[in-house]
């Protein structure tokens, strides 16, 4: 599902305010941000790690249609959405402890999923990457012993 220019107007704003008021703030301590849907009204929450309110933004697609359908394509589009910021540097611009991750969570607060993990010396592999991985795994260790 892709969301309309408003919807991701809103949720790019809140990434961004985010980042402004990170790098505003003289000290921080903050070291991950959560990312929260509230399915009866799309609004996304982001939190620090003391469950301080950190930006929101109305995503209108996001509301309640069903679960898996919903839950996965928050998890894409914030996983592209984020993805893309990383690729043009603005988590490299942000004041907060390396390394942090940005992770989904339900309204428990319980981690769902990592979107993004930032570190100046660590690359965290997702599953789009790591498909047909044990299948070369096991050509190139077959290949190893035949030899």
């Amino acid at each position: 599902m892709s969301l309309s220019k408003q919807s991701r107007e809103n949720l790019l704003d809140a990434i961004l305010s985010i980042a402004d008021n990170l790098n505003k703030a003289e000290n921080t301590t903050v070291t991950d941000l959560y990312f929260q849907v509230d399915k009866s009204n799309g609004v996304l929450t982001i939190y620090d790690d003391d469950d301080n309110t950190m930006a929101q933004a109305t995503v209108e697609e996001w509301k309640v249609t069903e679960q898996g359908e919903e839950r996965a394509s928050v998890e894409k589009t914030l996983r592209t959405e984020l993805a893309q910021m990383q690729k043009v540097g603005l988590f490299d611009k942000i004041n907060i402890l390396k390394p942090y991750m940005c992770t989904l969570v339900d309204e428990k607060k319980e981690s769902i999923v990592d979107l993004v993990y930032i570190d100046d010396d660590t690359l965290i592999l997702d599953s789009e990457l790591l498909k047909g991985f044990d299948q070369e795994m096991d050509d190139f260790l077959k290949h190893l012993l035949e030899e």
